[in-house]
């Protein structure tokens, strides 16, 4: 029984040895591959977050790994991927490019009649309607059609008046004169150049005069009735041409900046599905809806059919070029951290950086790029969120660098240095990528 105890702890004893042997032979090879280079720090092998300017032992009582220069870890402003490790991340890349930027700015519109196609009808004097032509709200009249007809005695007064003069224009030396006032009062009255001629031929007033349409248009509006009275000056017809219309769009107090007359803009209606129609910025209404934030703009549709009807609603589309040829980026490649946008670029052979750009105008996919990015440079569109939390640790591991490190010991220290506000003695990655993104 003892001999068989012995050989055991002579076989145990011999392993340790040749372990022992082992240890010291890859510290000798370890020593040998580094040779001259220099440490840049040491890190923990278990707790990354864990590093420090001198040698010593971490938290947990393990070596410290010294990191040379040329390794991968070294270089502190570049990640460094296996090809295997960037195609499981799913990493994407896009090249820098320059050109125009566009914009699309997208707005809830409304059709309105084109107010420089809209009439009214009205009369300058008292009287009756006698006859109406145009006697349905909806329909479609010619310029120069007949309206309505309307009885006045105050126009039959002044016709009187004007044949008295005519019949006795040869009677005075001021004859032309009162001729020419007589006539210019009745034309006061906006009657049609015929009613006077025809007056001034047959010397014989009229009892009625006929209003006609003063341009081609459909009656939206009619207050005029057989036997009413009308007052002068009172509303009775208002005809809209619709062959042109308004489109009013709202657009947002963020996209306002970016529009202006003569841009092209496309129309789509649910009226008609799929079909849609294209129009132009005519204006930009000077004031801003203070309750909405938006700004009206007016776009001018043509409506040859009359297939689109006022008081419809309508999606508008506003084709914009808020800048001209200048340096962009995809959107999906910024990352938004705050106050700061950093985009990661690729330096080849699984190299990445992160840069800090200076962002302009944000177009339908790309951002303007003002600073930080050249065109040819290939920035990740995929996966970057990945590679940040790596920057951020590398960030913060810089920034501990510069000061906030670990005295070397052979023990872990029990408490912080003096003198210091905070070393990575028990520092968790939490704390390391807070730190690197107050950086």
């Amino acid at each position: 029984m003892i001999a068989r105890q012995f050989q055991i702890f002579a076989v145990l004893w011999l392993a340790a040895t040749i372990a022992s042997c082992g240890g010291d032979e890859a510290g000798q090879r370890e020593e040998a591959t580094s040779g001259d280079r220099k440490a840049m720090y040491y890190k923990s092998p278990m707790d990354p977050s864990f590093v420090s300017k001198k040698p010593g032992k971490d938290a947990m009582g393990m070596d410290l790994v010294p990191v040379y220069e040329g390794d991968p870890g070294s270089d502190l402003s570049q990640i460094s991927l296996s090809g295997q490790t960037i195609q499981r991340m799913g990493v994407r890349i896009a090249k820098v490019e320059k050109r125009e930027l566009v914009r699309l700015v997208r707005a809830l519109g409304h059709i309105e009649f084109d107010e420089a196609r809209v009439s009214k009808v009205n009369v300058k004097f008292d009287g009756w309607i006698e006859k109406i032509w145009a006697n349905e709200t909806g329909k479609l009249v010619e310029e120069g059609a007949r309206l309505f007809s309307v009885y006045s005695p105050e126009l039959v007064a002044t016709q009187e008046e004007y044949v008295q003069i005519l019949n006795a224009q040869a009677a005075g030396p001021h004859s032309a004169h009162l001729v020419r006032s007589a006539r210019q009062r009745l034309l006061q009255y906006d009657v049609p150049l015929s009613f006077v001629k025809r007056l001034e031929k047959t010397r014989k007033p009229q009892r009625t005069v006929t209003i006609r349409s003063p341009q081609k248009g459909y009656v939206v509006h009619k207050s005029a009735f057989e036997g009413s009275f009308v007052a002068k000056g009172a509303n009775l017809y208002t005809l809209a041409d619709l062959d042109a219309l308004w489109v009013i769009a709202d657009v947002f107090e963020f996209d306002a900046p970016w529009v202006f007359p003569g841009q092209k803009a496309t129309v789509e209606l649910d009226y008609l599905p799929g079909q849609i129609q294209e129009a132009s910025v005519d204006y930009v209404y000077p004031t801003l809806n203070a309750k909405q934030r938006t700004l009206q703009v007016r776009l001018v549709l043509p409506n040859p059919e009359v297939a689109v009807k006022p008081g419809m609603f309508a999606t508008v589309r506003i084709h914009t070029t808020p800048a001209g040829a200048t340096i962009v980026v995809p959107s999906e490649a910024v990352i938004h951290s705050g106050e700061r946008n950093v985009a990661f670029v690729s330096l080849g052979e699984g190299r990445f950086e992160p840069r800090e750009l200076k962002l302009g105008v944000l177009g339908d996919e790309d951002y303007q790029v003002l600073q930080g990015l050249e065109e040819g440079e290939e920035v990740v569109v995929s996966g970057q969120f990945l590679l940040d939390s790596e920057s951020r640790l590398k960030e913060a591991v810089k920034k501990m660098l510069g000061g906030n490190v670990t005295p070397s010991s052979s023990e872990p220290p029990s408490k912080p240095v003096q003198g210091e506000e905070s070393d990575m003695k028990g520092m968790d990655m939490k704390e390391a990528n807070d730190a690197g993104q107050n950086n």
